[in-house]
């Protein structure tokens, strides 16, 4: 009994200085390290150059055929055409809105033929009384030349509501160029205008405004068809800071169902990055069609 006591304390006392020997060592290991650390060994960069192109020899230092008696002393003839050069280019002017100077000639307007009038009848002049004479007739001449001539009558609202579609395209042509100098300062464009940085807002401003764009009834009840034109302020944030009308439909329904939708639209998103400015203002057709609505 007394050896299996004696044992059993050397075993356990043995395990509790395994134990300890083992925790030292876990204690320690992290500070010693078996293989040293290594430096940091620098990165080596490679550029790469393309190989120097070998010089062409000319035809003057190409050794010598042995047919050839002596060597060429001037270089052959060239067979391609040669180099021309032109005082000034020139290139044809398109039929773009941008092509169109607003200070261009404009083109001689055809002149009328004339019409064949019925030959009058002669009337018979009456004499002038005693006291008239060939003074009072210059007088009355006179007076006559000195009558300014009458206004050209502008169109009035039921003018431009039975306008042809040929005529009303050559209108909007021409309030393109009247409002050509607004759009020039930079932060201002057309509808239609195909630039790249605004290509996606201005098919959101167009989907937004179809979605809540109507046909009033009552003009549609009445026929009444036009375009007018609006410049819109958009802001950064794609909110619809003003809308003022340019121009006329003829109608006050169709001009206020036009600022309506727009206002109605909004909001359309925030300008996109690439375009700097705070505002935009754009300038709209919107044309009113018994067929059909578009915006440009």
């Amino acid at each position: 009994m007394d050896l299996d006591n004696r044992h059993n304390l050397l075993l356990a006392g043995f395990i509790t200085l395994s134990l300890l020997l083992h925790l030292l060592l876990v204690y320690l290991l992290p500070e010693l390290q078996l293989f040293p650390p290594q430096p940091d060994e620098k990165p080596v960069y490679v550029e790469m150059r393309p190989a120097p192109s070998e010089p062409r020899e000319r035809e003057l230092d190409l050794p010598l055929r042995p047919e050839t008696d002596r060597p060429r002393e001037t270089p052959a003839k060239r067979l391609g055409p040669e180099d021309q050069t032109v005082l000034k280019e020139t290139a044809p002017k398109g039929d773009a809105e941008e092509d169109q100077r607003p200070d261009a000639p404009v083109p001689p307007a055809p002149r009328a033929r004339p019409q064949r009038t019925a030959p009058q009848t002669s009337v018979p002049v009456s004499q002038a009384p005693p006291g008239e004479g060939p003074q009072s007739g210059a007088a009355k001449s006179q007076t006559a030349l000195e009558t300014p001539p009458t206004p050209v009558p502008l169109l009035d609202s039921k003018s431009l509501l039975q306008l042809p579609e040929a005529t009303m395209a050559r209108l909007e042509k021409d309030w393109r160029q009247k409002y050509r100098a607004d759009v020039e300062e930079g932060n201002a464009v057309w509808l239609d205008t195909e630039k790249d940085v605004l290509i996606s807002f201005f098919q959101r401003f167009r989907n937004n405004i179809y979605n809540v764009w109507n046909y009033p009834g009552q003009a549609a009840e009445r026929r009444e068809e036009g375009t007018c034109l609006l410049k819109i302020t958009i802001t950064r944030a794609g909110e619809v800071q003003q809308v003022r009308i340019l121009e006329s439909t003829g109608s006050k329904i169709l001009d206020d169902e036009a600022v309506a939708a727009v206002r109605r639209g909004a909001p359309y998103g925030s300008l996109p990055r690439a375009y700097s400015g705070e505002i935009l203002n754009i300038f709209a057709f919107f044309n009113y069609s018994l067929s059909r609505r578009v915006i440009y």
